[in-house]
């Protein structure tokens, strides 16, 4: 935590950021663990993520539902990113037999057809199947209507669905 209290100018704000960052640390580890299932991918996340705090802590309210949704977005944003960077550039490999394909697959498959989606309808969807939140909830932690996030959320399922079956034909 030194390293992100040495970018910070004021008293005031150091008190802030060690609030955010004791109050929401964990919960960050756990959902980039959760998304990322490698435990140094998901520290760098959460990383950036308290470096892009510090650096705009002035404009950042102090813990607040407001300032959760503030940072799982940002982690979100930041995982996306993370794992764009991973499949332009995988990481090989040298094995001594092939590997054989696996479940995974299906799940990456997936993961690139919901790194298609638009932000809003990637956002929608992340919260409400990944994070577990009732379409009431993603609109009020998106700050959007509740019909809003309805639509949102059909037309994420429905591109979904489409960005899928095309994947699929071309395997």
């Amino acid at each position: 935590m030194l390293v992100y209290l040495q970018m910070i100018e004021t008293e005031e704000d150091s008190s802030k950021f060690e609030a955010i960052y004791r109050e929401y640390r964990d919960l960050l580890l756990f959902l980039a663990d959760r998304r990322l299932r490698n435990p140094q991918d998901a520290e760098d996340a959460v990383h950036e993520v308290f470096v892009k705090l510090a650096e705009n802590i002035r404009r950042i309210e102090p813990v607040s539902a407001r300032t959760k949704r503030l940072v799982t977005v940002m982690l979100e944003n930041t995982m996306t990113d993370l794992l764009r960077r991973r499949s332009r550039h995988p990481d090989t490999e040298l094995a001594d037999e092939p590997e054989q394909p696996g479940p995974e697959e299906e799940g990456s498959l997936l993961e690139d057809c919901i790194l298609r989606l638009p932000e809003r309808q990637r956002a929608v969807i992340w919260l409400k199947y990944d994070q577990g939140h009732s379409l009431r909830e993603v609109a009020k932690l998106l700050g959007i209507s509740l019909a809003n996030a309805q639509k949102l959320d059909q037309r994420a399922k429905k591109k979904l669905e489409a960005y899928y079956w095309k994947g699929v034909d071309a395997k």
